[in-house]
C-alpha cells in the first residue's frame, strides 16, 4: 500500500496583511488612550517586540540554514551585558545609548562567530547539545562573575534612549513603544533583504542539501558561520 505523501507549504502573509498589521501596531497607543481605563498596551508590547526580534534571529539559523540552535538566550544575555558595561556609569566607558547598541551588536556577533568555529561541523542533535550547553555556561558565568557583571544584583542605572533630544526611556512609554516598533520593522526589512540575497539563497541551499551545495562551490563552513554571526 502506497503511503500518502505530505507536503508542507510555507505560510506567507499577503502584502495587504503586512500593511494592515503595521497600521494596527502604529495605532495601538491611540486605542489605549481612547479606552476608559488604560490597559498599558505600550508597556506590555515592548517585551513582545523583543521576543519577535529574537524569533527572527532564530529563524535565520533554524528556518533558513537548518541549524538547530538552543542557545539564543545566551546571545541575548551577552548583548545585554555588553551594552550595560559600555554605558553604565560604574564602568570607565560611559558610552551613550546608540554607541552602546553598536558595541552590543559587535560583541554578540563576535560571540556567535566564535561559538560557530568549533560547533559548525556538528549536525542535528549534536549541534543542539553544544548550543544548549553554551547557554548554560553563559548563564553561570554571568551569575558568578560578580566583579564585572554584579551577579544577582544586576547593572544599573543604564541610560535610556534619546532621539533628537527627546527621551524615549521607560518613563516615556509612548516614545519607547515607537522606538521598539521601529527597530522591529528595521530588523524585518534587513532579514527580508538577506533572504532574497545571494547569501540567503546559500543558507537555503545548505539547509536543503549540504553535500550538493558543496559540490556546486558553496562553502558550508563560511555560510554557517555567517548565519551564526548575523
Amino acid at each position: 500500500m502506497k503511503r500518502p505523501s505530505l507536503s508542507l507549504r510555507r505560510f506567507r502573509l499577503s502584502p495587504h496583511a503586512h500593511w494592515l498589521l503595521l497600521g494596527l501596531a502604529t495605532l495601538l497607543p491611540v486605542l489605549d488612550l481612547l479606552l476608559p481605563s488604560s490597559l498599558g498596551l505600550c508597556v506590555s508590547m515592548r517585551p513582545i517586540f523583543i521576543l519577535a526580534i529574537m524569533g527572527i534571529a532564530l529563524n535565520i539559523l533554524i528556518g533558513y540554514t537548518g541549524l538547530l540552535n538552543l542557545g539564543m538566550a545566551a546571545f541575548m544575555a551577552i548583548g545585554v551585558y555588553a551594552y550595560a558595561i559600555a554605558t553604565c556609569d560604574i564602568y570607565p566607558f560611559h558610552l551613550g545609548f546608540w554607541a552602546g547598541c553598536l558595541v552590543s551588536i559587535g560583541v554578540t556577533g563576535a560571540a556567535g562567530f566564535l561559538l560557530g568555529l568549533p560547533a559548525i561541523r556538528l549536525r542535528g542533535d549534536y549541534l543542539a547539545l553544544v548550543t544548549l550547553g553554551f547557554g548554560e555556561i553563559v548563564q553561570d558565568v554571568l551569575r558568578n562573575l560578580e566583579p564585572i557583571t554584579k551577579g544577582q544584583q544586576g547593572i544599573n542605572p543604564l541610560p535610556g534612549p534619546s532621539l533628537f533630544g527627546c527621551e524615549l526611556g521607560a518613563d516615556h512609554p509612548l516614545g519607547s513603544y515607537y522606538l521598539f516598533l521601529g527597530v522591529l520593522i528595521l530588523v524585518v526589512g534587513l532579514v527580508r533583504n538577506l533572504e532574497r540575497s545571494r547569501l540567503g539563497r546559500r543558507w537555503v541551499a545548505i539547509r536543503e542539501d549540504e553535500l550538493a551545495s558543496a559540490s556546486l562551490g558553496i562553502e558550508p563552513i563560511k555560510v554557517k558561520l555567517s548565519a551564526f554571526a548575523i
